[in-house]
């Protein structure tokens, strides 16, 4: 195996320190590695590790030891060791979402880059959010624009969980609603039930 120039190289790789991770004889784990990913990958990442335990969120393959679903241990085309690019990267795994964002018109970020929104990590904020839903939707969509304020009652949007009603990542409605809703709401009609006053 050589280093690859074009894209990332491992440092213990690329300095043929193979048994940093390597039992050079045998061994009881999957890639005749000296311990488990995680606290192999760790033992050098230990901001990661100090991360996910502050963290409120966490991606699931780092907390199951499994790093290699993301990352290659060695080299790779792409930047920081990645097997593929995103979205393709997650939705390798998050196969049900893949089927909806096929089926259903899907939400520009989503179709885009999981990382526009996400962190792939951890996060302080719920679902590994790369920041709070209300400035996260905001980077997008113009929350003190007259039609925004109508198209929602006037309600506050720091106080809206854009979530609570829309799809983030694909949706069959055009404005992203999510698949069952209360009937006023499917008909547009949140006044019979809200009063809001400014």
């Amino acid at each position: 195996m050589k280093a690859d120039t074009s894209g990332s190289n491992h440092n213990p790789f690329t300095e043929g320190m193979c048994l940093t991770c390597h039992n050079a004889h045998g061994s009881n784990i999957a890639g005749m590695i000296v311990g488990k990913q995680g606290a192999l990958c760790f033992s050098c990442h230990d901001d990661l590790s100090k991360g996910l335990k502050a963290a409120k969120s966490q991606h699931k393959p780092l907390l199951t030891d499994e790093c290699a679903k993301c990352h290659s241990p060695h080299k790779a085309k792409l930047s920081k060791l990645l097997l593929a690019k995103s979205p393709d990267l997650c939705l390798a795994c998050h196969k049900d979402l893949k089927a909806k964002i096929g089926k259903e018109k899907a939400h520009s970020p989503a179709a885009r880059d999981c990382e526009r929104c996400h962190k792939p990590h951890f996060s302080a904020n719920p679902s590994l959010m790369a920041q709070a839903i209300q400035p996260l939707c905001g980077d997008c969509h113009d929350m003190k624009k007259a039609s925004f304020s109508k198209a929602h009652l006037s309600i506050e949007p720091s106080v809206m969980d854009c979530r609570h009603c829309h799809d983030p990542h694909a949706s069959k409605d055009p404005k992203f609603f999510k698949g069952v809703v209360h009937p006023p709401f499917a008909g547009r009609s949140c006044e019979d039930c809200h009063i809001v006053t400014k």
